[in-house]
């Protein structure tokens, strides 16, 4: 084979791994993802990234090797028309699933606030507010540079006394207005053993967006569990977090103490500072993203009888809402979810959870129960905007489905948002579809619930 002839060959090779490879990803983000469930949810993480690019891509590898194939005799130049044809249709649907998850917002809002409830609003704060859900154009285009004044590690709300970690978040502040302001208390997401404040893309953007609409937001850290007994792990996660700005901590948290943090010791010096900080303490917003959400989620038992929630809560603060994107509702049903799926029995993920949760669902139900979402959900529990990919299996979307009806049981003020064709932080770009729908409500959201 000459020179050229190889080239040809590996050109061809190369694209169809790409076809195959974006087959591959729209037959799982159409259909259930199959038996290993942790590679399909990280795949469809990607997904809607893939799919916004994937317009620009794929036309030139589909073009590309139609006129290699036409240098030989045959019609196999129609094989990669085919395959990129049925790449893009893949890719569409994200762009399509928006058009139902902005009819299932409207309609929910509608009824939830009423059908004028944008008149209660004020209309300094509605001039503000994104015109239309989704735009293609800004997909691309949007370089705004948010106005607010930002401090980071602006101070540490706790230093755990057995280790001295300390633990600090990032501050964002509107540039006009004395105060107090509005504040929303915000939770990265991480599984609980990664991740950090302020960490892009999305997150600063959002906080940015938000501090420049009126409000006070705190982008905070807390406990992550670690695994010192097991070197390899215990490395590779070291690793990550100092790609994200944050080293490993002294000791490894649980679940429960992480609790203890944000509900407890957070709200605690929330109230301490609050004019220093320029807060309103009537107004207070928790948010968080996967296991974010899942720490932001145990604010619905802040005065639930029988849990340590309404011990540790700070009542000097008003809870005015929650918003969870992709939480982790149930625990328990997490647990065995991610302890039976191959790759993690292969890696033995479930020993690492059990550390993390301090147990697991079969030897300590009642502790599982405390930190259940679902459980805690009573009618004092706070108004929640809940967010959700469906073909989420990291946090499975059943289990959102479960919350809303938890709360519809208990007559608690809430909205579901579900984003079709997408999983797990389909908002991680900033101004990708599901970013730019969910910032569009979620603004609505915070307005409604103070003014409506």
């Amino acid at each position: 084979m000459t020179l050229k002839g190889i080239i040809r060959f590996l050109i061809l090779l190369v694209g169809y791994v790409l076809l195959l490879g974006g087959i591959y990803l729209g037959i799982v983000a159409t259909f259930t993802p199959g038996e290993f469930i942790i590679i399909d949810t990280l795949l469809m993480c990607i997904f809607p990234v893939f799919a916004i690019y994937a317009f620009f891509l794929y036309p030139i590898i589909m073009v590309a090797m139609a006129r290699l194939h036409r240098t030989k005799p045959g019609r196999k130049w129609i094989v990669p028309i085919i395959l990129g044809g049925i790449v893009l249709t893949f890719c569409a649907l994200p762009f399509t699933g928006i058009s139902t998850t902005v009819t299932q917002g409207e309609s929910q809002f509608a009824s939830t606030f009423g059908a004028d409830y944008m008149d209660d609003i004020p209309s300094n704060l509605t001039s503000k507010f994104q015109p239309i859900p989704f735009d293609l154009w800004r997909m691309f285009n949007n370089y705004e540079d948010y106005e607010c004044n930002f401090t980071k590690d602006k101070d540490y709300y706790l230093m755990d006394p057995i280790s001295n970690d300390k633990f600090y978040f990032d501050y964002y502040c509107p540039t006009t207005g004395a105060g107090p302001f509005p504040t929303i208390i915000n939770l990265h997401g991480g599984a609980w053993v990664l991740g950090n404040k302020g960490v892009p893309e999305n997150r600063p953007m959002a906080s940015r967006y938000l501090a420049q609409q009126g409000y006070v937001v705190l982008d905070v850290q807390y406990g992550l569990g670690t695994f010192p007994e097991d070197p390899l792990v215990n490395g590779l996660l070291g690793m990550v977090q100092s790609l994200m700005g944050r080293q490993m901590l002294n000791r490894s948290y649980t679940v429960s103490e992480m609790a203890v943090q944000v509900v407890g010791n957070l709200t605690d010096y929330i109230a301490g500072h609050a004019t220093d900080l320029k807060i309103d303490t009537s107004r207070i917003y928790v948010t968080g993203e996967s296991a974010g959400a899942h720490l932001t989620g145990l604010f619905l038992g802040w005065n639930k009888t029988g849990t340590i929630y309404k011990e540790i809560f700070n009542t000097t603060l008003t809870l005015k809402g929650l918003i969870m994107f992709y939480c982790p509702a149930n625990v328990t049903d997490l647990y065995i979810t991610h302890a039976n799926d191959p790759l993690s029995k292969t890696v033995n993920l479930g020993s690492f959870m059990e550390k993390v949760f301090g147990g697991t669902p079969q030897a300590n139900k009642t502790l599982f129960e405390m930190l259940d979402p679902v459980n805690l959900t009573n009618e004092y529990s706070p108004p929640c905007l809940i967010l959700h990919g469906e073909k989420d299996m990291m946090a499975p979307y059943r289990d959102a489905v479960v919350l809303k009806n938890r709360l519809d049981d208990n007559n608690v003020t809430n909205i579901m948002l579900s984003f079709p064709y997408q999983g797990h932080a389909f908002d991680f770009f900033f101004n990708s579809p599901g970013g730019q729908v969910a910032m569009y409500y979620m603004e609505r959201f915070l307005a409604a619930t103070q003014y409506c």
